[in-house]
């Protein structure tokens, strides 16, 4: 079989066995640019923008620097 770039390849999810469309243009646009918040085991602090479940790090009120991921 050829393929040139008129071959795409789609995945599918499903929650709760409800089949969920790949997110489309304007989702993942939507989804680059919005401000988030890094989650560490009990607090979140603002993070920037980007993508949600990225690997960040905070600063607790005690000064420790703690490792977490980004959430929306």
């Amino acid at each position: 079989m050829l393929c040139g770039s008129a071959c795409t390849t789609t995945t599918t999810e499903t929650v709760r066995g409800q089949p969920v469309a790949p997110p489309g243009f304007f989702d993942r646009l939507a989804d680059a640019i919005t401000e988030r918040e890094c989650n560490v085991m009990r607090f979140t602090c603002p993070y920037g923008f980007g993508p949600a479940n990225e690997p960040c790090e905070c600063t607790d009120p005690k000064g420790v620097v703690l490792k977490g991921r980004t959430i929306k």
